[in-house]
């Protein structure tokens, strides 16, 4: 079936009108029935090998959230629309365990959302886990917490938000520890990017498939006023390009430091230096909350420069 949401409205209607009263439900929660193709998952890499992370960048409401959550409803139920074999153990990993419940269980687009009522897994908030009826179960974790992912083991995966986490890297590597169960192990990843050096080594990485959506491609499914309100204010700007184009953009409007200016300054190898500094701005605390510690090097090099 073509996506319904693709077609003219008289033609979405006159299908729809067609379809037995009993095949209702089934066709509402046909997921490929509705879908962007940028919202479906791919069957293999470029290279037409398993694909490992399938990442969808995307700009603010476009539908990410409800591509990740219908991908982890596949891979539980074992749908056809998705490759490989059905996982039983899954991973739902958000920037805090109340987003987790908030955005990717409870939310609007979230996993609860996205089954029909007779499919719909049992949510236990005490034990932070959704059971399917067949047996195949999702932990929740926070990516705040990241050595929370020492121990458990999963053969699927869903983070959402990835650029928003604090440590992004550290979160990612302890959840490849834990992704060896099933025959390929896969991690869906759907964020709106920023310009981190993780998120650009997963889109270079060969077990990758990147896909990209605009917050335009699901205006049918957002408020005009949003919509009119955001392109007026963002529609020109570095930010408006990665909040609502999902374009990767390291250098935002306002920024003190421009990339070009440093690498302009760049050098192969240091001068002769009279006076080395090395300058620490330690956090006040010591736990997996705590800031980061600032450390900076200055050099004085005998030609008076710094």
């Amino acid at each position: 079936m073509n996506a319904l949401s693709s077609l003219p409205a008289d033609a979405r209607h006159r299908i729809l009108a067609e379809i037995p009263p009993n095949e209702v439900i089934r066709v509402h929660f046909d997921w490929p029935a509705w879908a962007r193709d940028d919202q479906l998952a791919p069957l293999s890499t470029a290279t037409g090998d398993p694909w490992h992370t399938w990442l969808l960048l995307g700009g603010r409401g476009s539908g990410k959230t409800r591509s990740g959550a219908e991908w982890i409803r596949a891979k539980a139920l074992g749908c056809e629309d998705v490759a490989g074999p059905p996982a039983r153990r899954l991973a739902l990993i958000g920037l805090t365990i109340g987003q987790v419940r908030s955005v990717m269980v409870e939310g609007v687009s979230g996993l609860l959302a996205v089954h029909a009522p007779h499919e719909r897994p049992h949510y236990d908030v005490s034990r932070n886990e959704i059971t399917w009826s067949n047996g195949a179960i999702a932990q929740m974790f926070a990516a705040d917490d990241p050595d929370s992912l020492r121990g458990p083991q999963f053969d699927a995966a869903w983070c959402d938000e990835f650029a928003k986490w604090r440590r992004p890297a550290y979160a990612w590597d302890m959840l490849q520890f834990g992704l060896r169960l099933g025959t390929t192990p896969q991690a869906v990843v759907t964020t709106t990017p920023r310009g981190l050096p993780v998120l650009k080594q997963l889109i270079a990485d060969w077990t990758t498939v990147t896909t990209r959506s605009r917050t335009l491609d699901n205006a049918a499914n957002l408020a005009p006023g949003f919509l009119a309100q955001v392109l007026r204010r963002y529609g020109h700007t570095a930010l408006g390009r990665q909040e609502l184009e999902g374009e990767i953009m390291d250098q935002l409007d306002g920024g003190l430091w421009h990339r070009d200016r440093i690498d302009a300054q760049r050098i192969t190898a240091p001068p002769d230096l009279t006076r080395i500094v090395v300058a620490v701005d330690p956090p006040v605390t010591s736990n997996a909350n705590s800031d980061a510690c600032g450390i900076v090097v200055a050099g004085l090099g005998a030609d008076g420069r710094g």
